[in-house]
């Protein structure tokens, strides 16, 4: 049991979505959400391109799982190398995820996101164009590759991982807060123009305790703890009642995983330009 979270993390049971055998592109896929994105989709039966730079972390969990790449048949995954900022990267993960699966995927996972706890006068220009790299542009360089092709196959669905600093602002980290809102608003447009055959939504994770917050020399957990003078689990007591979330803990992400699951699949079926919240209730706006 996690303190910090208040509940016991456990792997979710199938929720037999109807995912079986459903081609999937998930990218940011290593750790954290896009892990447990991963996991989720495996569980349901579906086969997976799992993007990142740490591509090692992905095929030491297909290993472990008895799935070391083979794509002959549901619950298979394969690891796929690239750096998301670079637009060469992500054309050659296009071309070997239409490989594997012989065509676009069923459903696209733009999951991939990072930035740090820093407040507007120390961000540059440089940090707004590396983070934008990363947060936005992936998505919009992946959707303009695949959602045309998916369209014209039939259909399918794309889940954007956004956030809650997308929809309900902060003073720090607004460079990170100002591309997840970007993303959030051209999946509104992409919605528009692709529907009905590709539904579009977005899932907006609240503080859910991934490296996101723990990683050692990255994570945010060093800057909460500096911003209220606590430790460990009095520094992130302290966040909760400073953001006044009404679940009063961190979220998991396998909550957030679930979120996704629902929307890729039929039974959202009438659900699209959708944001779906999975943050403990933090956002307190009516739409």
């Amino acid at each position: 049991m996690f303190t910090r979270l208040n509940v016991v993390t456990k792997e979710a049971d199938s929720m037999d979505l109807g995912l079986s055998g459903k081609n999937v592109i998930v990218t940011g896929s290593a750790t954290g959400i896009g892990r447990s994105v991963v996991e989720a989709f495996v569980r349901e039966g579906a086969r997976v391109v799992a993007v990142d730079i740490r591509d090692d972390l992905i095929e030491e969990y297909a290993a472990a799982t008895g799935a070391p790449g083979a794509t002959d048949a549901p619950g298979r995954i394969v690891a796929v190398h690239a750096d998301l900022t670079q637009a060469a990267d992500i054309q050659a993960a296009v071309d070997r995820a239409s490989e594997v699966f012989d065509g676009p995927p069923d459903i696209l996972v733009n999951n991939v996101g990072a930035g740090r706890l820093a407040s507007f006068e120390e961000l540059t220009d440089d940090d707004f164009h590396r983070t934008f790299e990363l947060n936005f542009f992936s998505m919009v360089r992946l959707c303009r590759a695949l959602v045309p092709a998916m369209h014209a196959a039939g259909g399918g669905a794309v889940v954007n991982v956004t956030s809650d600093l997308s929809r309900q602002a902060e003073d720090v980290i607004v460079d990170y807060a100002a591309s997840k809102a970007a993303v959030a608003s051209v999946s509104k447009s992409l919605a528009r123009a692709y529907a009905p055959r590709v539904r579009v939504n977005n899932v907006a994770p609240g503080p859910i305790w991934t490296p996101f917050w723990t990683d050692a020399e990255k994570g945010w957990l060093k800057a909460i703890e500096a911003a209220y003078g606590a430790s460990g689990d009095d520094a992130v007591a302290a966040l909760i009642a400073d953001r006044g979330i009404p679940l009063g803990r961190m979220g998991t992400p396998e909550e957030v995983a679930n979120a996704v699951l629902f929307l890729s699949s039929d039974a959202a079926g009438y659900t699209t330009g959708s944001t779906l919240a999975v943050d403990g209730g933090t956002v307190r706006a009516t739409n």
